[in-house]
């Protein structure tokens, strides 16, 4: 069989299971678990601390653009619609373009790209500030920009979640993803706080200049790591090798439910954040403090949970975890719908961020290693795909039904979106229980 036939069969190849990065050679034993090395193991390898530590100051920057965009487009339009269109904006490219940036990330070099990327995200930043600071600052401007963004980060998540495992190997792979997760859910925490004290003192433009900056971090952190172990592949052109590596997923029979699983959670589960202004409005009835509160409590929610799986290391078992983790997600979503109770809906929401943080990086983790190096560039971006992709097509069926038949009544369709899914992957495509 000729090494293209390989590819696009997804048969075993020796190339296929050999691990990547420092770790390269000592994997563990197929069917046995590493060893635990400590709830911060993979902040030991020099490398993925700075990148790490660079991550998280871009991800506070984001989160603060995130809410001066929000902000300056309904100062300027003064109209939730075209708010909602905005974001819908941002989120097209990933949709449409999730898959090239797969074959991208395994046909480039990683670092370089995702430097070009994070570049391609500051000068947009600056581009805001100037705008808003020079005052020709427009509602289209402000959607140009967003898509954009959206285009840059469509192509950043294959190579960036790629990265980890040329950074620290196979043993802390797990550790990584779920520290990873933590950074960002507390970003998301503290990015919104200093956005709101920055809008009061220096206006809109000073979290964009503030978010510029932080790139930086980031973009530095990329530039000192050394070239990337060479994948020699063959390219077939951009379009057959994206055929591969779908053809490849769909083959594996590991990743077409947890693609699945991924899709319904983005569908029906993750429009309750999008969507929590409303839930605070028409069933807590509480203002913008406690729409604060309740967006920490899932925030504060996944980072505990990132913690907990960071200390458990590579364990066995994930395949039965995702299901847990998932149901979780599912009990959340209808608790939240059933609640009135102010503090147990925090409780409920701090469950959601569990559920949803796991889930993710469960799903992650076990995408990327179920993958040949040369083909996980493209599995992560359907994963990208499931995850970030149909998000605005979630939001769109959650806000209809909402409109239609009540908050509460979206909240239990997500939950029960999220069981049927499970029930299906259960009964016609399993994830095997022990898959680790």
């Amino acid at each position: 069989m000729t090494d293209k036939e390989q590819l696009e069969s997804g048969a075993s190849h020796p190339a296929f299971l050999k691990p990547a990065g420092p770790n390269l050679g000592v994997a563990p034993p197929r069917g046995t678990a590493a060893p635990r090395r400590g709830m911060f193991s993979s902040l030991a390898h020099a490398q993925f601390r700075r990148y790490w530590i660079g991550l998280f100051l871009s991800n506070i920057g984001t989160w603060m653009q995130v809410v001066a965009q929000g902000w300056l487009v309904l100062r300027l339009s003064n109209s939730a619609l075209v708010l909602g269109l905005v974001g819908f904006a941002g989120s097209i490219p990933t949709l449409l373009f999730a898959p090239l940036a797969g074959v991208a990330a395994d046909r480039a070099d990683r670092r370089k790209l995702l430097i070009a990327t994070q570049s391609l995200q500051m000068l947009c930043a600056f581009t805001l500030a100037a705008a808003v600071g020079w005052r020709f600052v427009t509602v289209p401007l402000v959607a140009a920009v967003a898509i954009v963004n959206g285009l840059a980060n469509a192509f950043t998540m294959p190579s960036h979640q790629s990265l980890f495992l040329d950074l620290v190997g196979r043993d802390d792979l797990m550790n990584a993803i779920s520290l990873n997760s933590m950074q960002f859910n507390l970003s998301r925490v503290l990015g919104p706080m200093v956005a709101g004290f920055t809008i009061a003192a220096f206006g809109e433009t000073g979290c964009f200049l503030l978010n510029a900056v932080s790139y930086l971090a980031v973009i530095a952190a990329l530039a000192v790591l050394p070239p990337l172990r060479k994948r020699h592949s063959r390219s077939h052109g951009a379009w057959i090798d994206m055929r591969i590596g779908m053809r490849f997923a769909r083959r594996r029979p590991l990743i077409v439910p947890l693609l699945a699983i991924a899709a319904s959670l983005a569908i029906f589960g993750t429009p309750a954040v999008t969507l929590a202004p409303l839930f605070a409005r028409r069933l807590l009835h509480v203002g913008p403090p406690g729409l604060g509160g309740m967006l920490s409590a899932v925030g504060l929610g996944a980072a505990a949970s990132a913690l907990a799986l960071a200390r458990l290391g590579d364990f066995p078992m994930k395949g039965r975890a995702v299901t847990v983790a998932a149901s979780g997600f599912a009990l959340s979503l209808l608790g939240l719908g059933l609640s009135r109770s102010y503090p147990l809906s925090l409780a409920f929401l701090a469950l959601l961020g569990a559920s949803m943080s796991s889930s993710a990086s469960i799903i992650n983790t076990l995408l990327q290693t179920s993958s040949p190096d040369r083909l996980r560039g493209r599995v992560i971006s359907l994963y990208a795909l499931a995850w970030l992709g149909l998000v605005p097509l979630g939001n769109l069926q959650a806000g209809a039904v909402a409109e239609r038949f009540g908050a509460a009544i979206a909240l239990f369709v997500g939950a029960a979106g999220i069981v049927l899914t499970l029930l299906t992957v259960r009964f016609v495509k399993p994830v095997p229980g022990t898959a680790s």
